[in-house]
């Protein structure tokens, strides 16, 4: 409980100290954690997609895909 107010009145201070600066730190730690959640979400639902096509191609006697591989978010070449 006192941890919660401890951390409000330390972000007030420093709101109240550095206005721009709190901000735009803010900012950022809410973008990092939207990309880990994107990437995060997005490993999974290939991961899905990968299983689902693994099962329908065994069953269909085509060659299974390879091995699930994914390349995460902050890897890959950017043009």
């Amino acid at each position: 409980m006192y941890g919660t107010y401890l951390t409000l009145c330390l972000l007030l201070a420093a709101f109240a100290i550095e206005p721009e600066l709190t901000t735009r730190i803010l900012t950022a730690a809410s973008l990092k954690l939207q990309i880990f959640y994107i990437n995060y979400r997005m490993k999974y639902m290939a991961w899905r997609m990968h299983k689902a096509l693994s099962k329908l191609a065994k069953e269909a006697g085509y060659p299974t895909p390879g091995k699930f591989q994914f390349t995460n978010l902050w890897d890959r070449e950017h043009p």
